[in-house]
């Protein structure tokens, strides 16, 4: 494998001395607060393609963002774009799905899905539910997947679980992409190398695992697939596409989540960025993540 580039290892450097691991290491009272603030000010962008048709619809009570080629595309992508349960999709998120939809031939759908602010997750997978049952009004699931990064990736693999929860009432989507699933710590061996990847990730700190649990149950039971997913149920997908960052805390949870959708006879493409951050194929802006990109869109596009 080559030698991580001198760009990407001088800005893995800035990362930390801008100090950005700090913010995920407040409780999770500080981090509400800040998400309520953030909240007010969430705007959809201006997204504008002669290729691609977009609106913004109501479903479940949330807003979603479909992007739709005016060519019409019998293949679409649920796109689940993460942020810690506390914060909607950026605008330069947003606009990513854009260049993924015209990369990938694929209609994208980005749901402003509900957060954890004041509600708990399962409010979040009722939407998501709602919204792909809606889905398949429009495309076959042979036709349609699920990507994710981040907690967006947690909830593309967990949704496959509370589809299974509901009663299977209907079928499965295509295939899943997930980067970086941010699920929650429960077994002692994933703490344990969660807490020795800990000095290594130059972005999230072990310490947001056990906050994003608290903000996303308030306390109350949920659903063990809802948090972790290991304990999820897979049966009847074809495939899932894993990436990790060798570097980040989340790699930790890889060989359970492995074994728990190989368990469930799910064909599984793993890929691990050596010496990489979380969500990696999301920026790319060096080398290692620009190749993570092309092989994200590269699996999309299949």
């Amino acid at each position: 494998m080559a030698a991580l580039s001198l760009k990407y290892r001088l800005i893995r450097k800035a990362v930390r001395l801008l100090g950005i691991k700090k913010t995920f290491q407040q409780p999770p009272e500080v981090l509400l607060e800040r998400a309520r603030r953030e909240a007010v000010q969430v705007r959809i962008p201006h997204l504008e393609d002669a290729r691609i048709r977009t609106e913004v619809r109501e479903i479940g009570g949330a807003k979603v963002v479909v992007l739709m080629h005016r060519e019409q595309s019998a293949r679409a992508c649920l796109f689940l774009i993460g942020g810690g349960m506390s914060r909607h999709p950026r605008p330069s998120a947003v606009k990513k799905a854009l260049k993924m939809a015209l990369a990938t031939g694929r209609d994208m759908i980005v749901p402003y899905y509900p957060l954890c602010i004041d509600g708990t997750i399962d409010r979040t997978y009722e939407m998501l539910y709602t919204l792909y049952q809606r889905l398949l009004e429009d495309y076959q699931p042979e036709k349609l997947m699920i990507a994710g990064s981040s907690s967006g990736a947690n909830l593309s693999l967990g949704l496959i679980s509370h589809i299974h929860a509901m009663g299977d009432v209907c079928p499965l989507p295509e295939k899943v992409y997930a980067s970086s699933p941010g699920e929650c710590i429960d077994r002692e061996e994933i703490r344990e190398k969660a807490e020795a990847l800990n000095a290594k990730d130059v972005v999230i700190d072990v310490k947001y695992m056990d906050s994003a649990k608290a903000m996303m149950t308030k306390g109350k039971d949920m659903p063990p697939y809802m948090l972790y997913l290991e304990d999820g149920h897979y049966r009847g997908l074809r495939e899932v596409y894993l990436c990790y960052g060798s570097d980040e805390v989340l790699y930790a949870a890889c060989d359970p989540v492995v074994q728990a959708l190989k368990r469930d006879g799910v064909r599984v493409r793993l890929e691990i960025g050596k010496g990489m951050f979380h969500c990696y194929p999301f920026f790319p802006m060096v080398r290692e993540s620009k190749e993570a990109w092309d092989r994200m869109i590269a699996y999309i596009r299949e």
